[in-house]
């Protein structure tokens, strides 16, 4: 128990450090010049994910391509090469996801297939060894969310199941135990989101369940007790997403609620103002933060979200430019956007990774910003970036 106690501190300390080294300054004119890409127009009905360090889009035609952080095969090309640009990853792909280090996706006919790291059984293969290329799990899946170093997936009679790491509770199942195969939690879930280190579900009623770990409060029971069973937390919820220490949900009227928090110590009541209300307070229990919201992302220490009519809003963390206001970070005291603000118009998808976003626009255009060391910005560069630039076009 002692070994897993320091486990869990070090993954915590881990997480807040990588935060932390990344609040450093950036130049103020990071403008980039589209004359030297011609960016790639995916179409308005790609899907896009912003993993840990990692990025990838499904085009609709079901390829998937990855770009971005390499050094555990979450890209799933077979390497360990850090890529710039999008590569060709497999076809016939619905749905993916992306944890810290291992990649999720559901194809066509339902499989589900994993790759990645695997030191807690996050790929759900019986066993701890990492897979450079994909790898089989279970079939009839229709929803599947990949956390911190845990998986969750739902199959096609809306039962939830889970693996991996277990420290906290995060796979659900009332145990402290990783789990290397899915092993069942509960019925009739509809939705879920797996951060990372909790996870969020929403059944057919509408009904918001939480579990996992709750130091920041981010389960959203009103505590901090880590949960390893799934506990009631909101009614009337059509959408919920994840963060490091932070969840966001939107109910059916449009209203958008968060909770959690997470900042330079872990249990401090100070955070990086990533939940919107303002302050940079850690919350426990749900917070309305704003109104007529359609589509949530909630990532290392910033939000962003999508309002009726296409504009894109974001707050929170700020140290490489996240949250894209074209400033730079020159000390403590300025690395945080605790208030939304306006970033882009007619935006119709956005995904926020732990310190990048990814948003396609209307027209089908593949966006990125911020934090880009490995080139998960896909932009050809590792130049980070303060304002959204285009993805470019894969070699053909």
């Amino acid at each position: 128990m002692v070994k897993k106690a320091v486990m869990g501190i070090f993954i915590l300390t881990l997480t807040l450090t990588l935060m932390a080294s990344c609040i450093v300054a950036v130049p103020r004119d990071m403008s980039y010049d589209d004359t030297i890409n011609e960016g790639w127009v995916a179409g308005p009905d790609a899907v896009i994910e912003a993993g840990g360090l990692s990025s990838f889009v499904i085009l609709p035609d079901g390829s998937l391509w990855g770009w971005g952080w390499n050094y555990h095969s979450q890209l799933g090309d077979g390497t360990t090469i850090d890529r710039y640009r999008p590569i060709r990853i497999m076809d016939d792909v619905k749905y993916v996801s992306v944890g810290g280090n291992h990649t999720v996706v559901i194809k066509t006919d339902g499989s589900l297939w994993s790759w990645g790291r695997n030191i807690h059984g996050q790929l759900g293969d019986g066993t701890i060894e990492n897979r450079p290329y994909p790898t089989r799990i279970m079939d009839d899946v229709t929803a599947v969310s990949a956390g911190g170093l845990h998986t969750m997936a739902i199959t096609a009679d809306g039962s939830l199941w889970g693996w991996g790491l277990n420290l906290r509770g995060e796979v659900g199942d009332g145990t402290a135990k990783d789990q290397l195969y899915p092993v069942h939690i509960m019925d009739d879930v509809m939705a879920v989101y797996a951060g990372m280190g909790h996870t969020m579900a929403i059944k057919n009623d509408g009904s918001l369940w939480g579990w996992g770990s709750n130091i920041e409060g981010q389960v959203g029971d009103g505590t901090t007790e880590n949960r390893l069973y799934p506990v009631r937390i909101l009614n009337d919820v059509a959408y919920v997403s994840a963060g490091v220490d932070h969840t966001m949900a939107i109910k059916n009227d449009g209203s958008l609620w968060g909770w959690g928090g997470g900042g330079y110590r872990v249990g401090a009541e100070q955070n990086f103002g990533q939940i919107g209300d303002g302050e940079r307070i850690t919350r426990h229990n749900p917070l309305r933060v704003m109104d007529d919201v359609i589509q949530i992302s909630a990532g290392g220490g910033h939000t962003m979200a999508i309002r009726e009519g296409g504009s894109l809003w974001g707050w929170g963390l700020n140290s490489i430019g996240q949250v894209v206001d074209g400033t730079a970070v020159e000390d403590r005291e300025d690395y945080s956007r605790p208030t939304p603000r306006k970033i882009l118009n007619d935006v119709v998808a956005v995904s926020a990774g732990f310190f990048h976003n990814l948003a396609i626009t209307s027209d089908g255009s593949l966006w990125s910003w911020g934090w880009n060391e490995h080139g998960q910005l896909g932009d050809g560069t590792t130049q980070a970036r303060n304002r959204p630039v285009r993805i470019m076009q894969p070699p053909q």
